[in-house]
């Protein structure tokens, strides 16, 4: 009896201090602006992608609608840029670092061939895929917006 009383005060104290290091580790992460700097880029990236799946037109119209931080002038990123943002080494499901937070692997890059098909990343392996755009198919991913912190973009504010 001793010992299962010692052992569940212990599993309490363990679920405990787990719970409060999340709530902990939670608050520090949030960007209460919605936007994060990359030291080693320059770049400010939203810390959130478009919430929902869409095709490369849609989401290339959802950054350049983006108005977040008195900015409108909110594009996608290029493959390269993207890739900067791959950590194979993190330990969690998507391979990003920063505090973004996404809700699918595959994110649109502003990068199109001659073709018309444009090519997205994908941050649960870091691969990359190319899909049509044309006639209204194609595949689907989210937006993840950036603004080069150096451009002097119209500014809403």
């Amino acid at each position: 009896m001793f010992k299962r009383r010692c052992f569940n005060r212990l599993a309490l104290s363990l679920i405990v201090t787990v719970f409060l290091y999340a709530g902990a580790a939670a608050v520090i992460c949030q960007d209460k602006t919605g936007t994060w700097e990359d030291a080693d880029t320059g770049l400010l990236w939203t810390t959130r992608d478009s919430d929902s799946e869409m095709n490369w037109d849609q989401a290339n119209n959802y950054c350049k609608n983006l108005d977040l931080e008195g900015r409108s002038d909110w594009r996608l990123p290029t493959r390269a840029e993207l890739k900067s943002l791959y950590d194979r080494s993190l330990k969690k499901q998507f391979k990003i670092k920063g505090p973004i937070e996404l809700g699918g692997a595959s994110i649109w890059s502003a990068d199109v061939n001659n073709s018309g098909d444009a090519w997205s990343f994908n941050f649960f392996n870091g691969g990359t895929s190319m899909s049509p755009t044309r006639g209204g198919c194609g595949g689907s991913g989210r937006a993840l917006c950036v603004h080069s912190s150096g451009e002097q973009g119209e500014r809403t504010d």
